[in-house]
């Protein structure tokens, strides 16, 4: 370790914070206040208690610091100073929630007024008095801490006094960084914000998956005016941690690129920020990052030194966005539970890191390698490789450049929609590597083995899809980020609907995919997942099949009850179902008698208007299954066709439309399931059956006994079925499947095949052949 005679420096620019801590009380309840000009129980913001004023993130950063020191026992001289002319910040803090007697946390900072000044055009003044020599020299390390937006340019200066030393950079702003990363090189680390790349000429967009904003991170990283990229070596010239609060953490640099996200959590993008925030994240990271350096003698970005660090960082994080400041008098950063959180201190991998750090190190991971957890980081590679939410990306490559390019890009398309599933390449455990008749199964039989593993275990155990990369908007669970894009943006459009105070139309949504994909379940998941946050349920649901209207005139009748739930207080949701049907021998015949509502939220009954209100559309597609479908109605190579089309008003009815989502089937498509299968389509193969994992295991909760085990046979039979009517088909099957009261659930208890015709096709020879596979590599057991 560091010797206690360690001596760094805090530099931080100069901002005075001032907090204010407020709540809410009722004038009826606090007696002593004038009711003049106010209602009995209005509530008004009061004091909480005294007004905190600290010197911004340094003295955040030198809490924290101090913190970890006292929970390790360094003692470390720590010196702080500021630079710059003073800056003022306020800070509103408010209770947000509450909690047991004698219990103060849940402070969150609602509002922040900075000042009104524009960021620096050049760097801060900083001039070193007599008085603080002592303090600017002679330190092994450095913590520069910038709320200016352009740091103080005194790298060589601080390199004359302090010839070794490392930094740690924290800043407003990801530029402006090049002399300290080019002089220090991996000796620096710059600690940046989302926010702060959001900036930079390459802008990031309002992307809902991990894979963009990654992407789009690293685009904005590369970018010349960062300046932190050598496009001659490709390689970064420091080392760069990105926060993503409060579900993820990004590293770059020249240790490889490393990215953690909390399980199942999707970017806070896309979740509500109406609580508030605790402003203290980052000062908390780059204490911790000094704290590294205080027990190693070197800051090591490997892949298991990340992973560990990651982890905790998550760890502190979910406690800081679930409980908030703690106030005690006064406004306290958050009391953290150090000790529960299993340390950094210790090499997590003598393979990788242990070398340099010597045998002592090596000796004192042994004696702690005993009281870690079971799910300790530091366990052993496999605890990483099995990790689905930790994620390293390739080296830079031309492939890897031409995926990134498309997953960081404006655009949606196949093309994007395929980036986005290989971005962060997975490398899924493999269950047959065993030889069969000296043949060596893998490909398709070796990935339908791979998901039947998962599938068993998830519904014998509840286990099985723990280490798969899952996402989940109610009951609605997927592996792929190319279908929780477009789900997650329905749900931002239609929550931010929902909670306007006023609106002009009908919130018009389409929707397209095959029977039984999905189309409805998706839309009904979202609108769930909103009615959470309301005290009670706000929305009612209609469907309409427009092949059931003889006349254009039963649109106005079937809008009659959706304009009464509006009448209620409610949010109706209105599903026209194969709303691309024929009416008057046209395709799309109805589209035209929509547009009144759709445009001027008004339906006409015998000339008259009647306003909607507040509702929801969804068009779903019977015709077309994809939006490319009803955009190739446009395409300007078939005159005659776009001539019809805007006869029928197709264009008008598009543009109208503020959401649309495309939901892929479940079909296997025949070539995936061949020898000669290349590594895309094994992928492909893989995302769809586990699609039909998921359906089948959801099914299989709610319509059979939970407690029955199932058998490898059974699932597999229901994993691979030719299904004619996609989802509805395995619900079906299930459903009408004989849920006996019987230990094991095997084939005995499937529908028999005289009904199972309807929905579905069995494969029985690839059956037979797997259950081959299995049985020579030992894989074939009921559980």
């Amino acid at each position: 370790m560091v010797a206690n005679s360690s001596k760094i420096l805090i530099l931080g620019s100069n901002v005075k914070t001032t907090n204010l801590p407020v709540k809410e009380v009722s004038l009826l309840q606090e007696g002593s206040l004038p009711a003049y000009g106010y209602n009995p129980g209005d509530n008004i913001d009061l004091l909480a208690g005294p007004v905190t004023v600290e010197k911004g993130r340094l003295e955040q950063c030198l809490t924290w610091l101090n913190a970890y020191l006292a929970e390790s026992g360094l003692t470390p001289q720590v010196d702080s100073l500021s630079y710059g002319t003073e800056k003022q910040v306020y800070q509103i803090f408010k209770r947000q929630k509450k909690g047991r007697e004698g219990y103060q946390d849940g402070w969150f900072m609602v509002s922040q007024l900075l000042p009104s000044e524009e960021r620096l055009k050049k760097s801060s003044a900083f001039v070193i008095s007599e008085h603080d020599c002592s303090i600017v020299g002679n330190n092994t390390g450095m913590v520069l801490i910038d709320d200016s937006g352009v740091p103080p340019q005194v790298c060589d200066d601080m390199m004359a006094l302090n010839p070794d030393m490392w930094c740690i950079a924290m800043g407003i702003s990801v530029a402006h960084w090049q002399q300290w990363a080019r002089r220090l090189g991996k000796n620096f680390t710059l600690f940046c914000r989302l926010s702060d790349l959001e900036t930079t000429r390459m802008e990031m967009d309002s992307a809902v998956t991990w894979e963009s904003i990654v992407a789009m991170c690293l685009r904005a990283l590369k970018t010349s005016e960062v300046g932190l990229w050598d496009p001659l070596t490709k390689r970064f010239l420091c080392h760069i941690v990105v926060e993503m609060f409060p579900h993820a953490i990004l590293y770059v640099g020249p240790g490889g690129t490393f990215f953690r996200y909390r399980k199942g959590m999707l970017p806070k993008k896309s979740s509500s920020k109406k609580r508030g925030s605790v402003p203290c994240y980052d000062t908390m990271v780059t204490a911790m990052l000094t704290m590294n350096i205080f027990r190693f003698n070197c800051l090591d970005f490997c892949r298991n030194c990340f992973f560990a660090f990651s982890r905790q960082v998550l760890v502190n994080w979910k406690i800081l966005n679930d409980n908030g400041y703690h106030f005690d008098g006064q406004l306290k950063l958050p009391e953290l539970d150090f000790g529960s959180v299993c340390p950094a201190d210790w090499p997590c991998s003598v393979n990788e890191c242990g070398e340099k750090r010597g045998d002592r190190m090596r000796l004192a991971w042994q004696d702690q390698a005993s009281n870690c957890q079971n799910d300790c980081p530091c366990a052993s590679p496999e605890v990483i490789r099995r990790d689905p939410n930790f994620v390293e990306l390739p080296n830079t490559s031309t492939e890897f450049e031409k995926n990134l390019t498309l997953v960081a890009s404006q655009s949606w398309g196949e093309e994007k929609k395929k980036a986005l599933r290989s971005f962060f390449h997975r490398k899924y455990e493999s269950h047959c590597n065993l030889q069969s008749d000296g043949v060596r199964y893998a490909g398709h039989i070796d990935t339908i083995i791979s998901v039947l593993h998962y599938l068993k275990e998830e519904v014998n155990r509840g286990t099985g899809f723990d280490h798969l990369p899952m996402f989940q908007i109610g009951h609605l669970r997927t592996t792929d980020p190319a279908e929780i894009d477009p789900v997650i943006t329905l749900h931002q459009v239609m929550d931010s609907y929902v909670s306007k105070e006023a609106v002009l139309r009908p919130l018009c949504i389409g929707i397209f995919g095959p029977p039984g994909s999905g189309k409805s379940f998706a839309v009904k998941q979202v609108a769930n997942e909103i009615a959470r946050h309301y005290d009670g349920d706000p929305f009612d649901f209609f469907e309409f099949n427009l092949t059931q209207f003889a006349s254009p005139d039963e649109i106005n009748s079937a809008i009659d009850p959706i304009r009464a739930s509006v009448a209620r207080g409610r949010v109706p949701i209105a599903f026209w179902d194969e709303f691309d049907c024929r009416y008057n021998r046209d395709e799309f015949g109805y589209l035209r008698f929509f547009l009144p509502s759709m445009q001027d939220g008004v339906t006409y009954v015998h000339g008259i208007p009647y306003h909607i209100g507040r509702a929801i559309f969804v068009f779903a597609g019977g015709v077309k299954a994809s939006w490319e479908g009803m955009e190739d109605l446009l395409s300007p190579e078939n005159s005659e066709q776009l001539k019809r089309s805007k006869t029928l008003k197709i264009p008008d009815f598009m543009s109208r439309l503020r959401v649309v989502l495309d939901i892929d089937g479940i079909e296997i498509p025949a070539h995936l399931l061949q020898e000669s299968a290349t590594e895309e389509d094994l992928e492909e193969l893989r995302r769809i059956l586990h699609k039909r994992a998921l359906i089948i295991a959801h099914q299989m909760q709610t319509h059979w006994k939970k407690a029955a085990r199932k058998s490898s046979g059974l699932l597999l039979r229901l994993l691979l079925g030719e299904y004619k009517f996609g989802a509805r088909s395995i619900e079906a099957v299930i459903e009408a499947s004989r849920a006996a009261d019987r230990l094991v659930y095997g084939l005995p208890e499937l529908i028999a095949p005289s009904a199972a015709r309807i929905h579905a096709n069995w494969r029985v020879e690839l059956e037979r052949r797997i259950d081959h596979v299995r049985k020579s590599a030992g894989l074939r057991a009921i559980w």
